[in-house]
């Protein structure tokens, strides 16, 4: 049973005040010490606080030094050590955390012989921190050696708890090196692990399978997987409550496909589904949330595409009322700056023709010129 976040909280500290009052004298005991870094990369999750995180580190190199090579717990130590440096990688970007997260979980790997219950566990560790540094580095060498760890985790029976997010994992993978090399039998075989981690968890599955889909679609030109996609991304979203972290991205997944769709064959009710969907997303994303300006952004998008097909003035004045919103949003250095500036004086450009305002003509070449700039 989940704890309700205020007892969550409570728990995570009693369990680390604990764990502090025998972390002083560091007795021999690397369970203890690694227990003590768990809770505290517990209440990291939680909380996100990075001293947290830099103690959870220290206590697992000291839990290593105490589990020395042919010790029993070596691995488990080398694994938990590396799972916390991928974790700090991922909240600062320091490169040296995810080079020495490899090398431990190699290590790890390499000390845990075939047939043993963690291998599949550690295969996929290793597997997802090569995916991350590959994100990062863009050697295709990590991208391959991804994959094949990811295969070898699956040869564990689909009885296991894990299997339907293992498929996923190696989807993902085989799917991103289709989008650097465009090789077929990648998005075919990511496709087909798709749709198995689909039966065995539908509620994880949907979106992963729809995006693949989508990517098919943009490939191959057959509606038929865009349907499919559209088919699943509403199945997704049927499936979270509006409460869910991540509905509105759901939201934004099925608006985002139905405006593929409206493109292709012109049906408005797609696009009017479109503006429905950004209309929700944009209010669960109120004001000071990190994504408001990409939402404001796909309204606006969507509303200047109605204006188009429709003709409906509104539409346009409030697509250029969200675009600037947006703008205002974005801080300085922001990657999507010229692309919000473009979007907005494209809208004012569209304006100017329909009502012959200097004053929207000239903004908008103001705008264009700023974006020229931000390139």
């Amino acid at each position: 049973m989940r704890f309700e976040r205020q007892g969550r909280s409570q728990d995570l500290d009693e369990s680390i005040q604990r764990g502090q009052a025998i972390s002083l004298s560091y007795p021999n005991d690397s369970a203890i010490i690694r227990s003590l870094a768990d809770a505290l990369c517990l209440r990291f999750e939680e909380r996100g606080d990075g001293n947290d995180l830099d103690e959870a580190i220290r206590h697992h190199r000291v839990a290593l030094q105490l589990t020395p090579e042919g010790h029993p717990d070596r691995s488990a130590s080398l694994n938990s050590l590396a799972n916390s440096l991928s974790m700090r990688f991922k909240q600062r970007g320091d490169g040296k955390d995810l080079d020495e997260a490899i090398q431990h979980h190699r290590v790890a790997l390499l000390l845990t012989p075939e047939g043993h219950l963690d291998r599949s566990d550690l295969l996929n560790n290793l597997a997802s921190t090569l995916s991350t540094r590959f994100e990062q580095r863009r050697d295709g060498k990590d991208l391959d050696e991804a994959i094949q760890h990811h295969q070898l985790a699956l040869q564990r029976p689909e009885s296991h708890p894990f299997h339907s997010a293992w498929l996923n994992n190696l989807a993902s993978a085989l799917l991103t090196r289709f989008e650097q090399r465009g090789e077929g039998k990648d998005l075919n075989e990511a496709i087909q692990h798709h749709r198995a981690a689909l039966q065995l968890r539908p509620d994880a599955s949907l979106n992963n399978l729809a995006s693949a889909l989508l990517v098919q679609f943009k490939q191959q030109g057959d509606g038929k997987d865009l349907d499919e996609a559209i088919e699943h991304h509403r199945a997704a979203l049927r499936l979270r409550p509006d409460s869910h972290p991540l509905y509105s991205t759901s939201l934004n997944n099925l608006a985002n496909a139905l405006s593929t769709r409206f493109k292709l064959r012109g049906d408005g009710k797609d696009l009017n589904e479109v503006v429905q969907h950004h209309r929700l997303a944009l209010q669960l994303r109120p004001e000071g949330h990190p994504d408001r300006s990409a939402s404001l952004n796909n309204l606006a998008n969507s509303l200047s595409t109605r204006f188009k097909h429709r003709g409906d003035q509104k539409d346009l004045d409030e697509a250029i009322q969200h675009h600037r919103v947006a703008f205002q949003l974005m801080s300085d250095g922001h990657p999507d700056c010229s692309a919000s500036l473009n979007n907005l004086a494209n809208a004012l450009s569209t304006r100017f023709k329909e009502q012959g305002d200097g004053k929207d003509l000239d903004e908008a070449i103001q705008h264009h010129r700023a974006a020229l700039q931000l390139i």
